[in-house]
């Protein structure tokens, strides 16, 4: 259909008509409702280079996430848009969503027919859970992590038991829980601080490589042998953290092979980000 104005503002009208070819539309990830979906513009399709319109909504119309809160992701030579959108779907209800695109040129008024796919937030259970410094593409960075505070629900929207249950006081403070990180720039900055909920202390893993760049929790067997189902975490940065994304995976196994990956979400210096 056309699309006639933008907040308001007529835009010009172009004597084309509009593009009715539907992309296609695959989604990935689900866990604390991250997902990245891939558009696909099928059967050639009468645009070029366009914008995406996205919403995730409820079987009963309630938005999960609007259109403003889609991230989009822009071509390696950044020239225009890809056909990549994440979206972090942090709204309470457990239930299915449906996610509709729709293509958009808006300088020749021009609009696809809808593409849809569907999703459903799940949660994480392993023993190990760890959080990495990625680029935009989810590749090993290494920028470094620095955080202040780091905290895991067993319900979304960072309800339910918390874990750590405790404040830490070392890596090993808390029965039946190790915290740690791949690389240790002074004792300063150690695993634990990043549990301890103090505002002035941080995790920082200063000079940390691509490979050794994460920060994990382990559930340790003797205390979860089954292990919480984590639902919603809650990470709060320090100013110098470096990486602008992060990647969260989870793995029964000490090296952490065999991972699941279960997202890669967008951070920023100095800031609360709330998943799931």
């Amino acid at each position: 259909m056309g699309i006639n104005k933008i907040n308001n503002i007529d835009l010009p009208q172009s004597t084309t008509a509009p593009a009715t070819t539907t992309p296609s539309l695959s989604l990935a990830g689900g866990t604390f409702g991250s997902i990245t979906a891939t558009i696909t513009k099928s059967g050639g399709g009468s645009y070029t280079n366009p914008n995406y319109s996205a919403v995730a909504t409820l079987a009963d119309g309630t938005v999960t996430v609007t259109d403003a809160n889609v991230d989009r992701v822009l071509e390696s030579d950044s020239s225009h848009l890809s056909g990549t959108l994440r979206l972090n779907d942090t709204h309470a209800s457990t239930a299915q969503r449906t996610l509709t695109v729709k293509a958009q040129e808006f300088e020749d008024s021009k609009q696809s027919a809808a593409a849809t796919a569907t999703y459903t937030p799940v949660g994480v259970q392993n023993k190990y859970i760890r959080i990495r410094g990625v680029d935009s593409a989810g590749s090993n960075s290494s920028n470094r992590l620095a955080f202040v505070d780091i905290r895991f629900y067993d319900a979304a929207g960072q309800g339910g038991t918390v874990y750590p249950t405790t404040n830490l006081t070392s890596n090993t403070s808390e029965t039946g829980i190790v915290v740690s990180q791949g690389h240790l720039y002074s004792g300063g900055y150690d695993s634990f601080k990043a549990c301890d909920s103090s505002a002035s202390t941080m995790a920082w893993l200063l000079l940390a490589s691509a490979a050794n760049n994460w920060w994990q929790i382990e559930f340790e067997d003797g205390t979860y042998g089954t292990k919480p189902i984590i639902l919603s975490m809650k990470i709060i940065t320090n100013q110098y953290i470096d990486a602008e994304y992060i990647k969260i995976t989870g793995s029964n196994n000490a090296d952490h092979s065999s991972a699941t990956d279960y997202g890669t979400f967008i951070v920023a210096q100095s800031s609360t980000i709330n998943i799931g």
